[in-house]
């Protein structure tokens, strides 16, 4: 039987997710059997730490994250992955004109020249390195098979073939795949996959034909979205098409919808939100809103704030919009810094977490309470899950996160960082603020401040 590899691109497909549900849905593919999953280039801290929190609990799948074409960022995707049981750095690279000349700004020549440079550079700090060519539809076939060549030869361990515009019929694309690879010389344990577009509804029919004709792997998203095959048709089709033939995956076929039904679920909920406008980050508020509008606004992101409270907000909102726009990332913050401050139920006295690639991280934390000291300790699914659940165990009680944040609001070396955490309790959200140049410190706190909002006014 033929192993074929199977991919997963859902977190690089779908940003509305949060922090939990990204993590949540890693860790229910790679139980799945999903081969490869990958992780996109990080933009924000929170991004940083959801990876390096991956690498710990995930231990059957390999980890790719994607790195822009130099060598500081390809250095900064493996210093993440690093600690992966499996780690794998993904490099993009254009092969179509229209993509080489107006979206990189580069000729084909220099194109070679950086893949070359940047798969040599990728493979002295990882052992796997995916090579993507993209928008190969639209590429000379003399070009794509030297650029396919010529990451081999550099030490890239994958081809992957995309299909970016998906205006191809399946027999011209696989005719395009084949003699794309014809004329290379491509050495036993150097795999080819495929990446297709399903904007035509076509890309299981071509994955099918692909794995005919000797494509080791495919490209999917456990979530629907049109640039890629969804995994249960894939993994279907080739159950009842190809596997009689001898081809078969990892993927365990009876959980396969349970999984992807869950995972759905993180899906719907987070387009809901963000079809109310509510909660994407970048989400820009009206401006000049009264305070009976920014109340409304307050409520349905689950905040049940005093008029005291509001007021606070309000002007801090009026303040920060006569300078600029406001978006709702933005407003979580001042409702965090600006409302319920309260008398503090826990205060933070000391933490201890570690962390590796062999064993779960540990969080062993100690907090004040009425001038009485109180500990914690537990496993986690990296440092944060860890703290946590530490937390959980020193105040006896379980909280839903429903959100977790982490931003740079100073530069350098030394830059602080801050974290927003959103708790739900018995349905009300309550957020909190911390602030450290250590990224857990941040965490922990922004914990510590939520759960003393929660105990306030629980008392009073």
């Amino acid at each position: 039987m033929k192993k074929i590899l199977i991919y997963d691109a859902t977190l690089s497909q779908v940003t509305s997710l949060t922090f939990k549900e990204k993590l949540e849905i890693v860790k229910k593919l790679s139980a799945l059997g999903v081969d490869v999953l990958e992780l996109p280039f990080p933009t924000e801290k929170a991004d940083e730490v959801l990876i390096k929190t991956l690498c710990t609990c995930v231990s059957d799948a390999t980890l790719s994250c994607s790195a822009p074409l130099n060598e500081k960022d390809i250095e900064k995707a493996f210093s993440l992955i690093k600690q992966a049981k499996k780690n794998q750095i993904s490099l993009n690279v254009p092969v179509s004109p229209v993509q080489m000349e107006y979206f990189a700004g580069k000729k084909a020549t220099a194109v070679l020249d950086i893949l070359s440079a940047c798969t040599v550079k990728a493979k002295s700090l990882s052992s796997q390195v995916e090579v993507c060519l993209e928008d190969i539809t639209g590429a000379e076939i003399t070009f794509l098979s030297k650029a396919i060549d010529l990451a081999v030869k550099a030490g890239a361990t994958t081809i992957c073939l995309k299909d970016c515009a998906g205006n191809t019929t399946p027999d011209k694309l696989i005719a395009l795949v084949k003699d794309a690879i014809a004329t290379c010389e491509i050495p036993n344990g150097v795999k080819v996959v495929l990446a297709c577009n399903d904007s035509l509804s076509l890309a299981v029919s071509v994955s099918v034909s692909a794995i005919e004709n000797g494509i080791d792997g495919l490209k999917t998203t456990a979530i629907q979205v049109e640039n890629y095959p969804y995994l249960e048709k894939v993994i279907l089709a080739l159950e009842a098409i190809l596997e009689k033939s001898g081809y078969t995956t990892n993927v365990n076929k009876s959980s396969i919808k349970r999984t992807l039904s869950q995972i759905s679920g993180f899906a719907s909920s987070s387009v809901e939100i963000s079809s109310d406008n509510l909660d994407a980050e970048n989400e820009k508020l009206e401006q000049n809103l009264s305070e009976a509008q920014l109340k409304d606004l307050v409520a349905k992101r689950g905040y049940s704030l005093s008029s005291e409270d509001l007021q606070k907000v309000y002007e801090e909102y009026q303040r920060l919009a006569s300078k600029k726009t406001v978006n709702g990332k933005e407003l979580d913050v001042i409702i965090a810094t600006h409302a319920l401050q309260v008398k503090e139920t826990y205060s933070l006295v000391s933490f201890s977490v570690n962390t590796s690639n062999v064993l779960d991280a540990t969080a062993s934390i100690v907090l004040s309470k009425n001038e009485q000291t109180v500990s914690g300790l537990s496993y986690g699914n990296g440092p944060i899950d860890a703290s946590f659940l530490a937390l959980e165990n020193i105040i006896g009680r379980h909280f839903e996160l429903d959100d977790f944040e982490l931003s740079s609001v100073t530069e350098g070396k030394e830059a602080m960082g801050q974290a927003l955490v959103k708790l739900r309790n018995n349905g009300v959200i309550y957020s909190g603020r911390g602030l450290s140049t250590d990224v857990i410190g941040a965490s922990i706190r922004a914990y510590i401040n939520a759960v003393n909002k929660i105990m306030y006014e629980e008392n009073n």
